[in-house]
């Protein structure tokens, strides 16, 4: 064997190495063409207020992550910060991680877009996040972006939950998880691909909470109360109750607050 040709099949042996190294910051996203939709609920009397008025919103092209994100890739982040992991039960690499508070889940978001070479959509001005949403670095879904994306987007079928009217299919919740978490992309996808926006782990949100937010939201891209005290979760858990699953659903919580039900997903800007 020459020398040349050790030469070549080192360097082959170096790049494959660094491509499976940069492979596994690298989540998988899902592309969602923007569209039109109604978000929220119609009026009804069995339904939460804070779901109601229906309204038209439209909502740029931007990409979702296709799983919600795993305690695998949460572990990357720790060890790169030497962080403390969260205090969970290990089932498996690739169930959702939880235990996670807003804040937790915005730095990570500026950490693996710095690890792609993005720039992060985060930083704090006056002691409050801001996003700049014109980054191409990662960051948590606005409200109208995650519930376009669990409605189907462009594909919908106008499915009560993420992907089916039988929840069993689509969603790990109270009836069938067993009182635990599971691997995410075990239960079927939705129209997208995506998996898992009904059940598994609630799942972050950009957006500050306001229950009559509704009543005077702009219908183009928007991205909630300019304030707040509370931010948005959405898609329900392992331990919720069918009502919880439905696309419009809504909850909130202190951004500082983490539960063993809550997760996130990673959304995009397309540039």
């Amino acid at each position: 064997m020459n020398k040349n040709y050790k030469f070549a099949l080192l360097l082959i042996i170096l790049f494959s190495f660094l491509n499976t190294l940069q492979a596994q910051y690298k989540p998988e996203m899902v592309t969602v063409k923007g569209g039109t939709f109604m978000m929220g609920t119609k009026e009804n009397p069995y339904i939460e207020t804070d779901e109601q008025l229906a309204h038209e919103v439209t909502v740029k092209d931007f990409e979702i992550g296709k799983y919600e994100v795993t305690i695998y890739e949460w572990s990357l982040y720790v060890r790169d910060n030497k962080l403390k992991f969260p205090k969970i039960d290990y089932l498996s690499k690739n169930a959702p991680i939880r235990e996670i508070s807003w804040i937790d889940a915005i730095n990570y978001c500026n950490w693996l877009s710095k690890k792609n070479g993005f720039k992060p959509a985060y930083k704090r001005v006056n002691n409050q996040y801001v996003c700049d949403f014109s980054s191409n670095g990662y960051r948590l879904p606005t409200e109208a972006e995650w519930e376009f994306a669990a409605k189907g987007g462009n594909e919908t079928k106008n499915f009560k939950y993420s992907g089916s009217n039988k929840a069993d299919i689509v969603s790990w919740y109270k009836n069938n998880s067993n009182n635990k978490i599971h691997q995410v992309g075990t239960k079927l996808a939705n129209e997208l691909g995506i998996y898992d926006m009904s059940g598994n782990v609630w799942e972050w949100c950009w957006d500050w909470y306001n229950k009559d937010f509704y009543l005077t939201e702009s219908g183009n891209n928007p991205i909630g109360p300019e304030r707040g005290t509370e931010r948005c979760l959405r898609g329900g858990s392992w331990d919720s109750r069918l009502y919880s699953l439905r696309c419009a659903n809504r909850l909130k919580d202190k951004p500082f607050l983490s539960s063993e039900f809550y997760g996130f997903r990673l959304a995009r800007t397309i540039n």
